[in-house]
This record gives C-alpha cells, structure tokens and sequence, in this order.
C-alpha cells in the first residue's frame, strides 16, 4: 500500500510477511470447493491456483496525526514460540526496520491500540531482549478493550480455552500490563484523552467479544480499519463465512461495513487482504466487491 492521507492523517501500512491459508482453517466450514466457486472473479492475488489457499498478508497500520504516532495492531512478532501454527514460529522478520523505513523507531510510537488480543494481532508488542519479554514501544499507551483483557484473562486461568492461547497473552499482553504501559477502555471510549477527535474507537464485536476497529476522519475524508472483522475478500460475497466467538454477530458487522461503504469514497483499511491492501466496497455483479486503490 502506497502512503495515504486523508486531510492531515498520514497513513502507512507496514508489512510483516504475506502467507496463505487453507480455506477452512481461516472461515468456519469453508471448503476449497467453496472457494473455487468465487476464483473467477478473486483472480491470483487472492487465491493460490491450483490449490484453493486464500492468500493474506500480515502488516500493522502506522497513523500520523497532528498530534500523535499510532500503531494499529503489532502482527506476529520475532521469536514467539508459536508452535501450533508453524508459520507464525520463532520468527525473524524486518518488521522493525520496516517501521523505520516509514520514518518511525519505536520510541516515537506513542499510542498502540489493539483491535483484540490474538497472536497475529499482539506479537510486536513485546520483543526479546537479554531473554526477558519487554514492550517494543516503551513511550507507547497500549489501548486495549477492558472487555477483552478480563476475558482472556479468565478463560486462561478457568482453563476454558485451548492451552496455548496463554503462550501470546503471556509474552505479548502481561509485559506491557505489567510495566504500566496499558490503557483498559469500555466498548464506547471515544479516545478523549489520547487521540484527536478526527479518530474513534468503533467496535465491531463477533470476531471475538470485545473486538474493535478504528475509524478515521480528516476534512471530510473517511477511512475504516476493520481489524479481523473481515479476513478476506471473499467475505464480501458470503458475509456469513467468518472465523468468529460469536458468528451471527460478526457476520452482522460483516453486513453493516457493506452497507456503510459500498459505493462510496470511504475507504477500508483491511487487516489481512493481500497488498496493497486499502481501498473500497463497489458494487458488482451478484454481490459486493473490493477495489483495491492500485487497481
């Protein structure tokens, strides 16, 4: 994704790594014959041929205000162990030298704000150093739903959840709760404090309890980052195809971020599409699709 500004917001998308997923690891039930059904019109960037793979990318967004330097989402992070999904572990990516190739080094990232607390969603919260998990962002306020902390909270110590769900809260959520550097918000903050009133929190709950996203407005120009509500745009064809706590409610958020953009300049700013990543909701033959702002 290309730099994109709206009025005075700069917005960057800064890469982690691109990957694939089988259909029906990413979307409940999905299958790679589902998939294939909706090939003609997803083309290459989005599906691998021959094999049906949905094809992702994982990146954070890095948000410059006139007043502060927002990262939305840290990814998977380095040297996670992360050994139920080997894609994602032990790590050695250049994500911190991509930051930096934005114009940014962590110390001057003042805000972090987590949509939820999923690994590919916390990883750079932390890093190793001298063997000890400490916050990549050290002058950052690390936003997170209230919500959402207590209830992976419990469900780790209740047990309720599988057991490595605590390998990411572990390393990539306590050490920051720990140093001091977390912010608990309630569904309906509204950033009065920490953010302009150009951004607002905007929950958009089913993915998982207490997931959120991000909107944006400067002079009139409007964006949505949409964190895991939308994994892929296929999703856009068959809103009922989630990954979700609670899949009536996401595929609602799912039908309400339809309705709310499609077919005008608002523009979404998706967690996992493939580059560039960024663009709108158009109507198209049958059902809504994706235009990509490079296309």
């Amino acid at each position: 994704m290309k730099t994109q500004t709206f009025g005075d917001i700069r917005v960057d998308a800064i890469p982690e790594f691109e990957f694939v997923m089988a259909p029906d690891y990413l979307l409940d039930g999905v299958t790679r014959e589902d998939v294939a059904e909706h090939e003609h019109w997803l083309g290459p960037r989005h599906v691998e041929a021959g094999t049906q793979n949905l094809k992702m990318s994982m990146h954070a967004y890095l948000i410059r205000t006139r007043h502060h330097t927002i990262l939305l989402d840290t990814c998977c992070g380095n040297d996670k162990e992360r050994p139920y999904y080997l894609p994602w572990h032990q790590l050695r990516t250049p994500f911190l030298q991509n930051l930096a190739r934005a114009g940014v080094l962590p110390e001057q990232v003042d805000v972090v704000l987590c949509t939820h607390l999923h690994a590919d969603h916390i990883g750079w919260n932390t890093r190793l150093l001298n063997g000890e998990w400490v916050p990549t962002f050290p002058n950052a306020r690390y936003l997170i739903s209230k919500g959402e902390f207590e209830w992976w909270r419990d469900a780790i110590a209740t047990g309720s959840v599988k057991p490595y769900r605590k390998l990411a809260f572990t390393d990539s959520v306590l050490p920051v709760v720990d140093r001091g550097l977390a912010t608990f918000v309630e569904d309906d903050y509204a950033f009065e404090n920490e953010l302009p009133d150009e951004v607002r929190y905007m929950p958009l709950h089913g993915h998982t309890k207490h997931h959120c996203g991000l909107y944006l407005c400067s002079q009139s120009q409007e964006a949505i980052f949409s964190g895991d509500a939308l994994h892929h745009p296929i999703q856009l064809a068959r809103p009922d195809w989630v990954h979700a706590d609670d899949a009536a409610k996401a595929t609602q958020v799912i039908r309400d971020l339809i309705d709310r953009c499609i077919d005008t300049p608002t523009k979404l700013m998706t967690a996992h599409f493939a580059a560039p990543t960024a663009g709108c909701i158009v109507s198209g033959p049958g059902h809504s699709r994706f235009h990509f702002d490079e296309d």
